[in-house]
Order: C-alpha cells, then structure tokens, then sequence
C-alpha cells in the first residue's frame, strides 16, 4: 500500500502496466479545528524530499518513490534513472549509496534499495500523464484525512492501483494498518467509510474516479485483510 514522486510530484508513478502509488502519511491531527495551521509533513515526503534534493539535477532521474507491499510483505524505496544501458550501469551503484545514507539510522533504514532503468519517455502517453495526476490526488487527499482521523493506526501508507489504460477502469485502496483484536473490524469499516467519504464528497469531480470501480481493501497489523 501508500506516496510517490515524480517531478510532477510525489510522487511518483512507474506509469506503464499497473500503477502503484505508496504514499506515507501526514500526521494531521486536530487541523480541522486550526482554521490555517498547515499538515506537518510525513517521514515519507520528508524522505523523499531528501531524496529529490540529492538526485535531482545530478541524475537522470525517473519516479522515485517509497513503497509498502501488503501481498509480500516487502518494503522498497525505488528509484528509476533515465537514459542509455551505459549511463545506467554507470550511475546505479551511486545512487544506490546515496539513498543507503539518507536512510541510515531512520525508520527506513531496513527497507529495500532498488535502483532501476526507467521505461523508454516515448513510451509515457498523455493519457498515462493525466491518470498520474489524477491518482495523485485521490492519494494525497486520502492520506492527509486518514492521518488525522486515525493517528497511531495506520502502518506505512496507503497503496493505490488501477489497471493499464486499456483494462477495466477499477481503482483498488489498500490501507495498512496497527488493528488487531476484537476491535479491528468496526474501526476497519470506519476506516473504509472515511476512504469513501473523502472520494464522495473531496474528489467528486477526479475524473478517473468518475470512470472507475472502486474497491477498498483494509489490513490488519499481521497483513491480514479485515473481514468488513
């Protein structure tokens, strides 16, 4: 599940095939009632904008993007660099040690460095561009109302997928959570409904949402979908 960037932002999408956007939360708590006091970030965006800041400009890079896989338990932070097989080969292994250092001694410290050539530019549509906005901000507006509904619940971030252009327009949320117990289910399905609040009533007019089915898929401490 959870933030991604690109220099469009966040994050940060791998455009073609199935995009997964891996989203860290921002603790927002109590904001509603500071009429203008603005989120604090998360240690994702954080982390990313470290990243940003010692990549970009350097290298040629892609998307960069933190990620938290609920179906292998795996935790990655990936990074794509542009341009010819000779130009990868001749960066990787620096990036690699540049990332390794921003994330020592911090919660990312034990998470996968993955450092990969990046997709042809030729090959990233338009229609891939607009749906990598689009699920941008269905993920940052979901992220900020979860971080402040649920501080202290929510594991990692949220993952968001939807299928190639050409599939069935399906958008599937996935939560990861700290639930567990006798009480994960009802706060798992309060979860959800605020997932589809903030769709309802913050994204009504997100085209992709408009286009697509969307499922919502909650998960408990052990990484075990929530019976809802």
């Amino acid at each position: 599940m959870g933030f991604i960037r690109k220099k469009v932002h966040f994050v940060v999408l791998s455009i073609m095939g199935i995009l997964l956007v891996s989203f860290g939360l921002a603790t927002l708590n109590n904001s509603i009632k500071k009429d203008i006091s603005s989120p604090p970030k998360s240690a994702e965006i954080q982390m990313l904008e470290k990243i940003e800041v010692k990549l970009v400009g350097k290298y040629n890079i892609g998307t960069y993007s933190i990620n938290t896989h609920v179906d292998n338990n795996s935790q990655d932070i990936d990074i794509d660099v542009l341009g010819s097989q000779e130009y990868y080969d001749s960066v990787k292994h620096e990036i690699k040690d540049i990332v390794r250092n921003l994330i020592k001694s911090t919660k990312f410290e034990a998470y996968n460095v993955n450092v990969k050539k990046g997709e042809i530019l030729q090959m990233i549509t338009e229609e891939d561009l607009e749906r990598n906005n689009f699920l941008v901000e269905i993920a940052n507006k979901i992220n900020n109302e979860l971080t402040n509904a649920y501080p202290n619940k929510i594991d990692g971030g949220v993952d968001m997928r939807i299928p190639p252009p050409d599939a069935p327009q399906e958008l599937i949320v996935e939560v990861s959570t700290l639930l567990e117990g006798k009480k994960q289910e009802a706060i798992g399905k309060e979860i959800e409904k605020t997932v589809y609040i903030v769709l309802e009533k913050k994204l009504a007019s997100n085209k992709l949402l408009k286009e697509s089915t969307v499922k919502i898929y909650i998960y408990n401490k052990h990484k075990e979908k929530i019976k809802i």
